[in-house]
């Protein structure tokens, strides 16, 4: 999720920061500072940034859904606080924390050969032919890595799940302890319930084969992803291996 997120927003803000030469184009500077300030807000801490949305997001008086109903929607999600609109929150949330990913799209832009692009306006290539062709062919080792660091992030999703679950489930820490998951279980991810059976159930033998089932499934994905990858990802000089 977070790779071709990045890699559009940092697409978008290409043009101001791709170098020729030794200098950048003008306005380099503008665009410099709003990207690093951009790259400061969505590398927020995880913690943090749940407990944010969660305040955003909240149904009665997030600035969201204040927002929705003066666009005429009576009846806006719950999103942090509704089982069938926990999930889309994750996903929101998710999104916000690309910063990290358009780091490592941004040094994968800025290393594509000039050259390239200046031989695909010549034989007349359009924007989507250069972004096609030449772009992303280029970039694909960085595509990889993040396509690779995404899913094994994802099956361990567990700060953001954790942080919001116990945000919506109660007002004390026991309450919201004992209802871990909370909407009716749907942030009851597979980590979290790793965690609430070893550190809170206590039942660590459990907890142990949990976490190396986890450990297997994750290990049988990255593997066919890397088996998969010598058909889409080329390395310079080398073609595609």
């Amino acid at each position: 999720m977070a790779a071709p997120s990045g890699l559009g927003r940092l697409h978008l803000t290409h043009g101001f920061v791709q170098p020729t030469g030794v200098r950048f184009r003008l306005p380099w500077l503008p665009s410099l500072l709003v990207v690093l300030g951009l790259l400061a807000v969505w590398m927020a801490p995880p913690a943090a940034a749940a407990l944010a949305f969660v305040v955003v997001f909240n149904p009665g008086f997030g600035p969201v859904n204040q927002i929705l109903r003066g666009f005429g929607w009576h009846n806006p999600p719950l999103w942090f606080y509704g089982p069938g609109s926990s999930k889309w929150g994750l996903v929101l949330l998710g999104l916000w924390g690309v910063g990290d990913a358009m780091i490592i799209f941004l040094a994968g832009l800025l290393d594509v050969p000039r050259q390239l692009y200046e031989a695909a306006d010549i034989e007349g290539a359009t924007g989507w032919q250069k972004f096609r062709h030449v772009t992303l062919p280029m970039i694909s080792p960085v595509i990889f890595f993040s396509l690779v660091i995404g899913v094994i992030y994802g099956f361990q999703l567990f700060t953001q799940a954790y942080v919001t679950s116990l945000a919506v489930s109660g007002t004390s820490i026991t309450e919201a302890a004992q209802n871990l998951g909370s909407p009716q279980g749907s942030m009851l991810f597979f980590s979290v319930f790793l965690f609430e059976q070893g550190f809170q159930n206590f039942r660590m033998g459990y907890a142990a084969a949990l976490a190396w089932v986890l450990f297997a499934i994750t290990m049988v994905c990255t593997v066919a992803i890397i088996r998969g990858s010598r058909r889409f990802v080329h390395y310079q000089g080398g073609g595609f291996r």
